[in-house]
């Protein structure tokens, strides 16, 4: 399953510019739809001046209406709503769009629209952080073993079939102030290594072609173990089921996924995982 439609939300300020160029990057990789979202939040009866909104939002993207395969929408009403509307209408299989601003020690406020619509979406979210240069050429995917996140890497994988898949899982010692001996982190670590040979076997029969995904165990914090895999690759797409186990269990987002989100530096595609659960 490539990308075949890519919608892209805009508030028309500059944090926007680097998800619609991330969108544009995705148009071209893939020869798919570009819709361009804005939301008026205006009621139904109140419509918005239709010329000056497509102005803006050639300002805002440099693309017209008028190029074959672009788009642009501007629903009314609350804009976390109008734009899952919107998506659901152009049928888009992934929803680019930035954080809604930065704090003064670099880290992401998501915001209640960008919040929201993570929460609800069940399309896959891409939360555009770096400037746009080139595809994607690696996935990070974060995993706590559980089938929601198999879900996530095999549907990443599919969106992305050029990409390599590198996948991390953080681990402790259970009651490590306690916990001192030498041995007991040996059994805990042998024990990881086992778990991760058998979720990489349930991930190749699912799809064949994670044969060849890496893998790294890191002792530690899933931020810590990601952040340092991203070091290494700062262009690689980080990937996040919605739900999940151990910490990613939550009526919505996840503790986990909204702490992640807010706290590592590079691209990130949250994959709604609720029917593998």
């Amino acid at each position: 399953m490539s990308i075949k439609s890519i919608a892209v939300a805009t508030d028309f300020s500059a944090r926007a510019d680097r998800a619609i160029d991330r969108a544009k990057i995705l148009r071209d990789q893939f020869g798919a739809q570009l819709h361009l979202i804005h939301a008026t939040n205006l009621a139904d009866d109140d419509p918005p001046d239709m010329a000056d909104m497509d102005r803006r939002m050639c300002a805002a993207s440099g693309l017209s209406s008028d190029e074959k395969g672009v788009e642009f929408a501007f629903p009314s009403g609350s804009p976390p709503k109008a734009i899952a509307k919107a998506c659901a209408n152009c049928d888009a299989d992934v929803l680019a769009l930035g954080p809604a601003r930065y704090n003064t020690i670099g880290d992401f406020f998501l915001g209640t629209a960008v919040d929201h619509i993570l929460r609800n979406a069940d399309l896959p979210v891409l939360v555009v952080k770096s400037r746009a240069h080139a595809p994607y050429d690696r996935i990070i995917a974060g995993t706590d073993y559980s089938d929601a996140s198999a879900h996530a890497i095999i549907r990443a994988a599919r969106m992305f079939p050029d990409a390599k898949v590198h996948i991390v899982h953080a681990w402790e010692v259970a009651f490590q102030a306690f916990n001192k001996d030498a041995h007991v982190a040996g059994q805990t670590q042998d024990d990881e290594q086992r778990q991760m040979k058998d979720f990489l076997a349930k991930l190749r029969e699912k799809e064949p072609r994670l044969a060849e995904a890496t893998f790294q165990l890191v002792r530690g914090n899933t931020i810590s173990a990601l952040r340092e895999a991203l070091q290494k690759d700062p262009n690689a797409l980080v990937v996040l089921g919605s739900h999940g186990e151990s910490g990613f269990k939550q009526a919505t987002i996840g503790s986990v996924t909204s702490e992640l989100l807010r706290y590592l530096e590079g691209d990130t595609l949250v994959i709604n995982t609720k029917d593998a659960e």
